[in-house]
């Protein structure tokens, strides 16, 4: 069966990498967009549950709007789902990202003027000019000390994930406004440049195993049954969970334990990405 997440169909309208595989149902390379909203929700159909969030500056595919809503896929992770159409619009490829926990979009060169919009960590924005300390962007002016070139990356994972503690725990949430699990994982990858699927147990499988008998170390990661957490050292976990409502760190074997006396479950798998 095929997965929904990831099947870029609805029954009305089909990407043209399904060819022959939808029946008579009309193909379409859809149109790339961009978010223009700080955080857009990607639904798993109009109006439905939350499945994960877009940050502002990245990529949607759009294979059909209907009833104020853009069905098609995020990029790069493929993720299928529903976004507001409102929340799209047509953008130049982006220059550079976010780099402090949030950022402010100003009307002009100064940050004495009430803020157009309040961006995440790792928004990715179009810049154009440079000047009096400032970008300029399509929707206002940046510090020029928030931002760095899109090519810039942290290449400690674990340490960008150290960066959302506090942060509250939020199913399907992808940015410093509110995490879960797996978008924590797929947020600190990605600030590293690493692309990564976005739920768990599709990082699970994308992902290789510890080799065996070797020392976990900064960077990996622990899988249980819908939970993943990413380590610290040999011995602490650094996670987004619902026990605390927020970003924590602390002892892989407290994690265990917790997870196997209130859950029953046990860990699934250690990768190494």
């Amino acid at each position: 069966m095929s997965d929904r997440r990831l099947w870029r169909g609805n029954g009305r309208v089909a990407h043209s990498s399904l060819s022959g595989q939808v029946g008579e149902i009309p193909l379409t390379e859809g149109e790339l967009l961009t978010v223009q909203v700080p955080v857009a929700d990607l639904l798993a159909a109009p109006q439905g549950a939350l499945d994960r969030q877009l940050v502002f500056g990245e990529r949607f595919c759009v294979l059909e709007t209907r009833q104020g809503y853009a069905f098609g896929f995020a990029e790069p992770s493929g993720y299928v789902g529903y976004i507001e159409a409102v929340h799209l619009c047509a953008m130049e490829a982006p220059t550079h990202r976010v780099r402090t926990f949030g950022a402010h979009l100003y009307p002009t060169r100064s940050i004495k003027t009430v803020p157009a919009l309040t961006l995440p960590f790792d928004s990715f924005l179009t810049c154009s000019e440079q000047k009096d300390g400032f970008w300029k962007t399509p929707h206002g002016f940046v510090p020029e000390q928030q931002v760095s070139p899109i090519e810039a990356v942290t290449t400690d994972a674990a340490g960008t994930a150290l960066r959302f503690l506090g942060v509250p725990y939020l199913w399907g949430g992808d940015s410093s406004l509110g995490i879960d699990c797996s978008g924590l994982v797929h947020a600190a990858l990605r600030a590293a440049g690493r692309d990564c699927p976005r739920d768990s147990d599709q990082q699970e499988a994308f992902f290789d195993a510890v080799p065996s008998g070797a020392d976990l170390q900064r960077g990996d990661l622990v899988f249980w049954k819908g939970h993943v957490g990413m380590m610290l050292d040999r011995e602490h976990i650094v996670h987004a969970n619902g026990h605390h409502m927020c970003t924590t760190a602390e002892p892989l074997a407290r994690v265990v334990e917790r997870i196997r006396d209130a859950e029953a479950r046990e860990i699934s798998a250690y990768c190494r990405p």
